[in-house]
């Protein structure tokens, strides 16, 4: 052999091995590898696995609006129970609900002032830190009126002293005594006399002027703001207390609540 063609032999070996190597060696190429192509949509969102506790947690509802309480309530009237206009009962008389605002609460104060102290603002009190001397009646429910309270030791001329706010049974006692209240014991009654959810303040004329009248006689204007809570309370009392009502009563109290309930 020619030391030319040696020399070629020669020249070909290391590329020959280098060759082979190279095919035996893992991919390592440097460029990164492409990407998946994702084709457009909206991103998937994970939906969190509610807890035990969510699990168990109620549907909440809607709250109950207030024409909805009205409607409630006028099924609620519809369904009081009636005075049985043929039985005998004894007369009424209000001592037969016991001591004028006797203090059922035990809080020291006579049922009338805590009233007033509720329901009246810029209230001032003697020194018992029961009795109220004087205070403000924003809006009067059976008039609206702004009436300015003292009471008969400070009243100046022209005000009518205590009795230009006087506190009123919203469901009279005359008629829980017919609806029911004669055959109660003398503590139910004196309970239901004195039962702070039964009492309002009002300005004293308007209350002399409702008297024992029922809904069905007697209703505060519509112009006061007041008239769909006073049939409304009346009508929860009666349902409380397990009070009858007269037929008239029952009549008005599911009409004016059904007005109440859908004014439209």
């Amino acid at each position: 052999m020619s030391r030319k063609r040696t020399r070629s032999l020669v020249a070909l070996i290391p590329i020959a091995v280098i060759a082979a190597v190279v095919a035996f060696l893992p991919n390592w190429d440097n460029s990164p590898a492409p990407l998946p192509v994702v084709p457009p949509s909206a991103p998937a969102i994970a939906t969190p696995t509610p807890t035990s506790a969510e699990s168990a947690a109620p549907t909440q509802t809607a709250p109950t609006t207030p024409a909805n309480e009205f409607t409630a309530a006028a099924a609620v009237a519809a369904a009081l129970p009636l005075v049985d206009v043929g039985q005998e009962i004894p007369p009424y008389r209000r001592s037969s609900f016991g001591t004028a605002w006797t203090d059922i609460d035990g809080n020291g104060c006579r049922q009338r002032d805590d009233v007033l102290a509720r329901d009246l603002v810029d209230v001032v009190l003697a020194e018992n830190s029961c009795t109220v001397l004087s205070g403000v009646l924003e809006h009067d429910p059976y008039t609206g009126q702004r009436i300015i309270f003292q009471h008969d030791r400070i009243a100046e001329p022209g005000n009518r002293g205590s009795q230009g706010v006087q506190t009123e049974h919203i469901f009279s006692l005359y008629a829980a005594f017919v609806g029911g209240a004669w055959a109660w014991t003398p503590e139910r009654r004196l309970e239901f006399a004195n039962t702070l959810e039964n009492l309002i303040a009002v300005q004293g004329s308007a209350n002399e002027s409702k008297g024992e009248d029922g809904p069905a006689k007697w209703l505060p204007p519509v112009e006061t703001g007041y008239l769909c809570t006073y049939v409304l309370k009346y009508t929860q009392i009666a349902q409380t207390w397990g009070l009858a009502v007269d037929v008239a009563d029952r009549d008005a109290l599911v009409h004016t609540l059904t007005v109440c309930g859908d004014p439209s």
